[in-house]
Order: structure tokens, then C-alpha cells, then sequence
């Protein structure tokens, strides 16, 4: 069995001045990540390892799960396809994974288009700090078919009151 954990980043600050690579995350932000990490551990959450988007928000939010779940940060690997938003390379990339767990930080709108290609899901929005997990019966990432993808679970801050 294989998982993949699709997470986009926490809501950045809104800034004109700052290249958009190097906005860093909102006070609002913060909190909602803060709010998701404690849900996942509720969910049986197990990562190997971290693949993230180089904006910055992004790698501040692979950071913070490394933090909340004991993940160390040299396993946090920055993947540029992940910002570029090219779903082949997306996907060849996918199929080269050795790993069981991964997690892959990035953001709208390539997750929608991963999550409509990995499952069959019809998913209009994925907001900030929203978590997909998919778990797929294959012994290697390189047999994940389109849509052969089951959803475990998909939350996000604001889909319930704690």
C-alpha cells in the first residue's frame, strides 16, 4: 500500500512588495496550520518524508509538521515541478518514489488537477491548509493508474468546529 498526503500551504501574507516565492505565512495562517496539525494526529498521520513547492510558505508549513511530528527537517525535499505546476512532470516524479508515505506540499490549482487525475474526485476547491490523503493498492508509486486512487480522508480549518 502506498499514500500520498496532498497538502497546500497555509495562507500566506498578502504582501505587493514580496516576491511571491518569498511570502511567508499569515498570522491566520499560523493558527490554521496550528488547528490541522492537531486534527492529524488524529488520523494516523505517518510521513517518510516531505516534498515540497520553494515558496517559501510552503516550506514553512513542511516545517511545522516536521515539528509537530517528529519528522526531521533533512527529510523535507524541495521539488521545483511542485511550483512550476506541470502535472506530466508531477507525475513522472510520482512514479519515481521509493518511499510508502510521502507528502507533497503545494498549491491551487495543480492540486485540484492531481487529486482529479490520482482518484476520482470532482473537488472545486482545496483551500490553504488543506489535507487530502490518498492511498493507493500498488507495491510501487510507477503502477498508480489515473484515478486508481482511493480517498482516505480530506480536511481542512474551517470543514469543522473543534
Amino acid at each position: 500500500m502506498k499514500y500520498i498526503y496532498l497538502i497546500r500551504h497555509a495562507k500566506a501574507q498578502k504582501d505587493p512588495k514580496t516576491e511571491d516565492l518569498q511570502r511567508d505565512l499569515s498570522s491566520s495562517g499560523k493558527e490554521d496550520l496550528k488547528t490541522m496539525c492537531s486534527r492529524l494526529k488524529t488520523l494516523n498521520f505517518q510521513a517518510e518524508c516531505i516534498f515540497s513547492s520553494p515558496a517559501k510558505r510552503c516550506i514553512k508549513t513542511a516545517q511545522k509538521l516536521c515539528k509537530t511530528f517528529d519528522i526531521k527537517e533533512k527529510d523535507i525535499f524541495i521539488e521545483q515541478s511542485f511550483y512550476q505546476h506541470n502535472i506530466t512532470e508531477i507525475l513522472n516524479f510520482i512514479s519515481s518514489l521509493q518511499k510508502s508515505r510521502v507528502v507533497f506540499i503545494m498549491h491551487n490549482p495543480i492540486l485540484i488537477q492531481l487529486c482529479e487525475y490520482l482518484a476520482l474526485i470532482d473537488i472545486d476547491n482545496f483551500p490553504t491548509s488543506s489535507i487530502m490523503c490518498l492511498k493507493f493498492d500498488v507495491c510501487s508509486f510507477k503502477d498508480i493508474k489515473e484515478q486508481s486512487g482511493e480517498l482516505v480522508f480530506f480536511d481542512y480549518p474551517k470543514s469543522k468546529n473543534d
